[in-house]
């Protein structure tokens, strides 16, 4: 009986193996293992070379790129043991060490008064979900982010680095992939190019050690590859190096692509005014002064608060008398401000160095005087003396520091539109309370009507950056 009664358990054994929810437990578990196997070459594929992913943030945990290896998925558990071996960069544990990173990042960006929350921001590469997801954490809105695989093209036969945006898309934007890309430099080329005028660019780049000479040679990848933007803070941060650059603006249509930051002075106090702006014309019109939006005629200025008047480059202020080089009509008295008259021409130096009231700055650099059209660079614009002779920025901003309404009223020579760039890259135009830009410079002199039309089009690109400017046409 024994031997019939084993001989029935082992015929019930071996249906339950062959048929039962054993074998297909056994059947399944099984062909998902032959499934994460043959997915490591593709998953090595996908890593390496697959082209723009973009992923909406749906978890406040950490997120991959690649929802198909989502942790709490069925494949996403049965490939976790493959997926750093496949893909080391995406190992879960890095996940908090990557947010606390960009958050000490962001927080520096901040603290230097660098970056905004305001700011449309693109998070570019690995660690891109987290990141998105903690720049949300701290205020900022319109956040955006792309994981972007370098890939070959076999008709250029070459690695291409391509983001699907716009050439000037964005204000900030931050990657960790500079040491993870096989050419630098087409990264930084593309980081750059949709990056707005005055858009701020973070590589957060791997460091050595936290000595002075190890930050130095962790922030030069990224400074020898830059074209149109400059360097402006180097710091090591948790163990990494953080490498800030500003992109320049480089023509006249920049100023229409750029939003100066919502916490930006002047920009805050002059929002309610600008529907007062006078309209922008061609040409000089007759008894154009008793037109002009004139600010103080808007908001109260009180005389006895400092008032700072910065004529930039007044070479008609030569032919002035003692009772009109300032603005003619202006609300306020001329003896109310601190008058500067800066330029290079020593008969502007004798018609002003006794007025009271006045100080002479002598500028040896503003001695060009035609801008080329919209298409004209900065590097089209060489200024004839070393920068070390006189260092406006400085001057400005210690002149205007304890300010508090500033004039400025300067000419659309090839030095001035320079340092205007240069008022805009550093904020110091925010400075600025109300803008004049000479527009009245003769045909002979300038080019006529193409420097009339770009000096209309400036002023069109200034006040779509909120800056409250005029065009001025002289006496």
């Amino acid at each position: 009986m024994s031997g019939v009664s084993d001989s029935g358990a082992y015929k019930a054994l071996k249906w339950q193996v062959l048929h039962g929810s054993l074998a297909r437990r056994v059947i399944i578990r099984a062909f998902l293992f032959v499934i994460a196997v043959s997915s490591l070459p593709l998953m090595l594929l996908v890593c390496d070379t697959e082209t723009t992913t973009l992923y909406p943030v749906n978890s406040d945990e950490c997120a991959t790129h690649l929802g198909l290896l989502d942790p709490n998925s069925i494949l996403g558990r049965v490939l976790k043991p493959f997926i750093p071996i496949a893909c080391p960069h995406m190992r879960y544990a890095q996940c908090k060490e990557s947010d606390n990173l960009i958050i000490a990042v962001v927080r520096e960006l901040i603290g230097k008064h660098l970056l905004n929350h305001d700011a449309k921001s693109l998070c570019v590469g690995w660690g891109s979900a987290s990141a998105e997801m903690a720049l949300r954490k701290l205020g900022f809105a319109n956040v955006y982010g792309v994981y972007r695989h370098p890939f070959f093209t076999l008709k250029q036969k070459q690695v291409v680095y391509e983001f699907d945006y716009e050439d000037n898309s964005f204000d900030f934007i931050l990657t960790r992939d500079l040491d993870k890309v096989s050419v630098p430099a087409l990264l930084i080329d593309e980081v750059e190019r949709i990056l707005k005028p005055g858009g701020l660019g973070a590589m957060v780049v791997s460091i050595k050690s936290s000595s002075p000479s190890s930050l130095i040679r962790s922030a030069t990848p990224v400074s020898s590859f830059l074209k149109s933007s400059s360097v402006m803070h180097v710091t090591s941060l948790i163990g990494f190096t953080l490498v800030a650059f500003r992109k320049k603006f480089d023509t006249i249509a920049s100023f229409k692509q750029y939003q100066l930051p919502a916490d930006c002075g002047s920009i805050m106090r002059n929002k309610p005014f600008m529907g007062h702006l006078e309209p922008l014309v061609k040409e000089k019109l007759m008894q154009r002064d008793r037109g002009i939006a004139y600010l103080p005629n808007f908001t109260h200025v009180s005389p006895k608060r400092r008032l700072v008047y910065i004529d930039m480059g007044a070479r008609e202020a030569a032919n002035f008398s003692n009772s009109n080089w300032f603005l003619p009509s202006y609300p306020l008295d001329s003896r109310a401000f601190d008058a500067y008259i800066v330029d290079h021409n020593a008969l502007v130096l004798t018609s002003h160095v006794n007025k009271p009231g006045v100080t002479f700055i002598y500028h040896p650099g503003l001695a060009g005087n035609f801008v080329k059209p919209e298409s004209a660079t900065v590097q089209d614009i060489e200024l004839p003396f070393d920068d070390e002779e006189f260092d406006f920025l400085r001057w400005f901003n210690e002149t205007v520091e304890t300010a508090d309404f500033v004039v400025l009223k300067m000419n659309m020579g090839k030095a001035e539109l320079k340092l205007l760039f240069e008022l805009f890259e550093t904020r110091a135009i925010c400075s600025v309370d109300e803008l004049f830009i000479q527009c009245s410079n003769s045909d002979s002199e300038t080019g006529g009507r193409v420097y009339k039309e770009n000096c209309m089009e400036l002023c069109k690109g200034l006040r779509s950056s909120g800056v409250y400017v005029h065009q001025w046409w002289g006496s």
